[in-house]
């Protein structure tokens, strides 16, 4: 299967959301947060209307220079996402598995009575 290449737009929204991740591994309390990404949601507002493209990749190129200067060395990784402490713990089973056969209800009668 042969890979399809980004688009610029999607390049940059994933950098977008990588940039609002990381810095909520950098500053915890929300309301702090909040802040600073309307101040990376600014930012990359500022060169939204660019049609140069050569102009567009360059300061893509730039921006994730800055991502990778500035990223979290440890980021938050929730506890349930690969990579989190409680990845595939405890999995509630599927529905299917929780549905008796008959057989398996006949078995339960008995031994209800029993």
């Amino acid at each position: 299967m042969a890979k399809v290449a980004l688009t610029h737009a999607q390049r940059v929204t994933r950098l977008y959301r990588q940039c609002l991740r990381h810095s909520l591994s950098w500053i915890i309390e929300r309301d702090k947060w909040r802040r600073e990404a309307v101040c990376i949601r600014a930012r990359f507002d500022a060169n939204k209307n660019i049609t140069n493209m050569t102009v567009a990749n360059q300061l893509y190129e730039e921006a994730m220079k800055e991502f990778n200067l500035y990223k979290h060395p440890d980021p938050y990784v929730h506890p349930d996402s690969p990579g989190g402490v409680r990845y595939e713990r405890n999995i509630p089973p599927p529905p299917h598995v929780l549905k008796l056969t008959p057989e398996e209800e006949g078995w339960l009668k008995e031994m209800e009575t029993w």
